[in-house]
């Protein structure tokens, strides 16, 4: 991780979080730390997402887990890149924001969940994402 925490580009996470904006960037970092990537699939304009990134991100019992496991991405819906889009298909259904996609440092989907997430279901997704990754290892 940087020393100085790159904000979230839209909301604040309470510096709870190194935000990445681009998916290279994120994937280098996960595959150099050995973590999961953590993509929050939004736009500013999302109410969900905002409270997502302001309230369960820094959640007393989500903010330990992220940081021991996941890289952290933000990636806009309205500018998407091929390998978020690509990922964003595995939740075909899916039709609110935020989506939420939790990845392996090789890009390969391992859970995702779409709309208002409280810290006991984000929580729970990303304990969710950590056990399907150590399963598939």
């Amino acid at each position: 991780m940087s020393a100085t925490k790159r904000p979230h580009p839209h909301f604040d996470d309470r510096g709870t979080l190194d935000w990445h904006s681009r998916f290279d960037s994120a994937q280098a970092q996960a595959k150099n730390e050995k973590k999961l990537l953590f993509i929050e699939f939004g736009r500013e304009q999302c109410s969900n997402c905002r409270t997502l990134v302001q309230n369960a991100v820094p959640h007393g019992e989500v903010a330990p887990i992220l940081a021991r496991h996941f890289i952290a991405l933000a990636s806009d819906c309205d500018d998407a890149e091929d390998a978020v889009q690509d990922l964003s298909e595995r939740l075909p259904d899916a039709t609110m924001l935020p989506f939420l996609l939790l990845a392996d440092s090789e890009g390969r989907f391992l859970v995702g969940s779409e709309g208002a997430q409280g810290p006991r279901a984000l929580k729970e997704l990303l304990l969710r994402a950590i056990e399907v990754a150590r399963d598939e290892n």
